[in-house]
């Protein structure tokens, strides 16, 4: 093998050693300081019952996804550096606005979690935006992301009245096509 072949190979392996170090490390702070909510470490599978979880709201109101027991939940993971995302926060808004007895509309941040800003910094930033309808919960720990299995933003999930995981699907979704899913749902 060529020698800048095997530099390559050595520098990767470096890298993603280190990475891996770092996200342990993060993993385990953000494990022993968090305050903000309570998330099951179990994975949400497909056509099985979700873990509950209890996340505070950038408004400071407590969300259980156990309260919606009974309605159709939309659960949308998102990052304030994901042009994407922003891009369909207006739909997601105006999602959330027009909420019915059948459905519930809640977005995630995870701050200081896959490149999203730390808490403090993501509130700020966000009380500069005009979405005042859009529920938006703090995962710090991350642990809602990785129970979802969430790699990439945005990453929707669908969950049945029943409380059961009918589908997750990372990238775009305009709102036509979340209203229809939605509606599919038993």
């Amino acid at each position: 093998m060529k020698k800048w072949q095997t530099s390559v190979l050595v520098c990767a392996s470096l890298l993603c050693l280190s990475a891996c170090k770092n996200q342990s490390a993060n993993q385990a702070d953000n494990q022993s300081g968090d305050k903000q909510g309570q998330v099951s470490s179990q994975m949400a599978k497909q056509g099985e019952e979700v873990p509950d979880f209890e996340l505070t709201g950038v408004d400071g109101k407590t969300y259980r996804l156990s309260d919606y027991k009974g309605k159709k939940v939309y659960l949308k993971f998102w990052a304030s550096w994901c042009s994407i995302c922003l891009a369909s926060l207006p739909d997601t808004d105006e999602l959330a606005k027009e909420e019915s007895d059948d459905y519930i509309i809640l977005t995630v941040i995870s701050p200081g979690q896959k490149g999203e800003q730390a808490e403090e910094a993501f509130q700020k930033w966000y009380q500069g935006l005009d979405y005042k309808n859009l529920p938006v919960l703090l995962d710090p720990s991350g642990q809602l992301l990785a129970s979802y299995g969430v790699r990439s933003y945005p990453t929707q999930t669908f969950i049945d009245k029943e409380g059961k995981l009918v589908k997750t699907q990372p990238g775009f979704m305009d709102k036509e096509t979340i209203l229809e899913n939605l509606k599919t749902m038993n």
